[in-house]
């Protein structure tokens, strides 16, 4: 969830901030109040997305190299990493939203994003499927 959430607020901030830009350009070029007070409410919406994206980003780590794979960090990129025009978080988010499944840019990994049925290890070697009242307990055989 928190995947969707980052990958989201990432492209919707990408979309704001640019039409932001130009309502505040066109507002200025025709002297137009509303038009500056509509730029300058979008140029706020678009700060507060890109603090809640930065802080929903910071969560969404990669499972294999445990960096976070939506949010800006420079660190070095694994050398098969293709941006999409020009950002390697963009086509991170576009395939979380799209295909349900990213490319780690930094380790090359592949994950895909599904809810499976967890599995839970007991102090005795008890293996409980599911999550809730009506558990199952199944013995491992692993001693």
């Amino acid at each position: 969830m928190r995947f969707r959430l980052a990958a989201l607020l990432l492209c919707v901030s990408g979309m704001v901030a640019p039409v932001a830009v130009g309502l505040l350009i066109e507002s200025t070029m025709t002297h137009n109040p509303e038009l500056t007070l509509a730029g300058s409410g979008l140029m706020v919406f678009c700060l507060v997305l890109v603090i809640s994206q930065w802080i929903a980003a910071s969560r969404a780590k990669c499972p294999l190299c445990v960096i976070p794979v939506l949010a800006p960090k420079t660190c070095m990129k694994h050398r098969c990493a293709r941006p999409l025009f020009g950002s390697h978080r963009l086509r991170v988010a576009l395939a979380i939203l799209f295909k349900n499944r990213f490319r780690c840019p930094y380790c090359n990994e592949s994950t895909v994003l599904e809810i499976r049925n967890t599995l839970h290890r007991g102090r005795q070697g008890n293996v409980r499927r599911g999550g809730g009242l009506g558990d199952v307990d199944v013995t491992a055989n692993n001693r």
